[in-house]
């Protein structure tokens, strides 16, 4: 009769260090994991220091438009980036100019050549310097939600790196600025622009 108790008593020791052993996760907490594995913040990084900053497809704002007003198709399929199909691109622009006002994050700049332009330095959001660069493409990820991360993590890259450029700059000082814009076929008027900024350094 003790034998039989003594069993009992070992199986249910057994039994209670096997479940503390064991643990299951949850399937979606296992995909989540796998998801973010890839490092979008590494991934934007680069797509930001090595392609956007030096890249040879930003074209001077000027050297755009008259190529727009020559050639419309030509310049929006050599200059500019479309995931689908439609009338509007985004464009990778770089042009100089004087701070003549700034408001709510919004710098207005009186372009030596193109008139006044608008700097949106406050709200970096949407996907335009992911499209305007070019770097990316929808089929390298798997998901709309991976693919719109990448915008995530390079707005969040710009949003800290440009109030580090604009530190010192005031209204009155001449600056050259780069960054994203998004053109329409139907436009015919390019005047108060509003870009999405990449880099701004003062003159």
């Amino acid at each position: 009769m003790k034998k039989k108790y003594i069993y009992i008593l070992a199986f249910l020791i057994i039994a209670i260090l096997g479940y503390n052993s064991v643990y299951f996760k949850k399937l979606s907490d296992i995909k989540k994991t796998q998801k973010e594995s890839f490092d979008f913040k590494a991934f934007a990084d680069s797509i930001y220091y090595k392609g956007i900053l030096k890249s040879k497809k930003t074209i001077a704002l000027t050297d755009l438009i008259t190529s727009i007003k020559t050639n419309q198709e030509a310049a929006f399929t050599k200059h500019g980036n479309r995931l689908g199909i439609g009338n509007s691109a985004y464009f990778m622009i770089k042009s100089t100019g004087k701070i003549i006002d700034i408001k709510d994050g919004i710098y207005t700049i009186a372009d030596e050549k193109n008139g006044v332009v608008f700097i949106d330095t406050k709200y970096i959001f949407g996907n335009d310097l992911r499209d305007a660069s070019g770097l990316v493409k929808l089929t390298d990820f798997k998901t709309n939600a991976q693919f719109n991360k990448v915008s995530e993590s390079l707005n969040e890259i710009v949003r800290n790196e440009i109030p580090k450029q604009t530190k010192n700059v005031k209204i009155g000082d001449s600056i050259s600025f780069s960054g994203a814009i998004k053109l329409n076929k139907k436009q015919t008027l390019f005047t108060d622009l509003l870009i999405i900024p990449s880099q701004i350094k003062l003159q």
